[in-house]
């Protein structure tokens, strides 16, 4: 599927694989919101199930075994970079950060997104037009 990226027409699959596995799964938002969350910044994996629970992104509920398995799919796919922080009193945290790939899919995700309410907003108009008020 050709789309436009960044002032280029690519294919998401030659891009990079992560960009196809997102588009996938742009419905469900939780990549899209963790993206969007580290854009601001560093997290640890605790801090990033908050706010995608408070939040409302996501259409699903953020456990942790979800929010980590996407977390290392992310740091696989070259999306998110972590490292451990021993600094502190307590175990020690993973930090995840945004890579510039990441930042290049976070853009790929506003674009897809921005694409879905484009067409959904089509729809309840051609509905509101010729079903609603007949």
């Amino acid at each position: 599927m050709q789309k436009e990226f960044r002032g280029e027409s690519v294919k998401e699959e030659t891009q990079n694989p992560a960009f196809a596995y997102i588009a996938g799964r742009i419905d469900k938002m939780l990549v899209p919101a963790l993206l969007n969350f580290l854009a601001h910044k560093p997290a640890h994996g605790y801090e990033l199930i908050q706010k995608i629970n408070e939040s409302g992104f996501s259409e699903i509920e953020a456990d942790p075994a979800t929010i980590y398995r996407n977390l290392r799919r992310m740091e696989d796919d070259g999306l998110v970079l972590s490292q451990w922080e021993t600094a502190h009193t307590g175990p020690a945290r993973r930090s995840y950060q945004l890579s510039p790939e990441g930042q290049q899919a976070l853009e790929y995700c506003v674009q897809l997104i921005t694409e879905k309410v484009i067409k959904m907003q089509s729809f309840l108009d051609q509905y509101q037009r010729e079903v609603k008020e007949r």
